[in-house]
């Protein structure tokens, strides 16, 4: 009986042995991959809501059809705000004189196409990224805000390197450098947004 134990336990052991080898191996190539983290952004080539800004977050996942080829989704959200001193804003017959805050909140998601370089320690890729984008262009007064929602046609391509600097691979850092564009059209006091154009930084895990 004893004996049958001691090789019943052996047979565990080995089997399980065997498993976390094959699970380690496997978290060496995952095929899936989830990442999220925490987004600098930078608007370009506008006056309203122009400064930079940290308050932003990212999710990206995707799946791996060869060693080097993915294909995904993402979400994005940012937010950049800036106040605007005080002006003489005209439409028509009506002027008013004030000073606001302007803010543009951007919320893009979509499919994702990615190609990894290497599946070393460090693994350098490039993106692409296209979907839809939701805007709120908004002034906010001293009595009141002015806000203009809008949706348009998004696309971003993006160079990162995610670094696993531990032994199983089963989580790592995500470095990233993105260009985005959106068609989307809005109208805010004394100014017509026509297209957002941003640069930035993401910085976050990935699994």
């Amino acid at each position: 009986m004893k004996t049958t134990l001691v090789k019943g336990f052996h047979i565990l052991l080995f089997a399980a042995f065997t498993f976390c080898s094959g699970e380690a191996s496997a978290q060496m190539h995952p095929r899936w991959y989830y990442e999220a983290g925490w987004q600098f952004n930078i608007p370009v080539a506008t006056d309203f809501a122009a400064a930079s800004s940290g308050r932003g977050f990212y999710f990206d996942g995707g799946y791996y059809l060869t060693r080097n080829i993915s294909l995904g989704g993402f979400l994005n959200y940012h937010s950049n705000s800036e106040r605007a001193p005080r002006s003489i804003y005209t439409s028509g017959t009506a002027s008013v004189s004030t000073d606001q805050m302007q803010s543009v909140l951007q919320l893009p998601f979509g499919a994702s196409f990615r190609y990894r370089f290497a599946e070393r320690t460090w693994q350098p890729y490039v993106s692409a990224k296209l979907g839809a984008n939701y805007s709120e262009a908004a002034s906010v007064l001293r009595t009141g805000r002015l806000e203009d929602r809008s949706w348009g046609f998004y696309a971003s391509p993006e160079i990162g390197v995610n670094i696993f600097p531990f032994r199983d691979k089963w989580f790592g850092f995500n470095l990233a450098a993105y260009y985005s564009y959106a068609t989307n059209r809005s109208s805010a006091l004394g100014a017509r947004i026509d297209g957002l154009n941003n640069v930035g930084l993401r910085i976050g895990l990935t699994f």
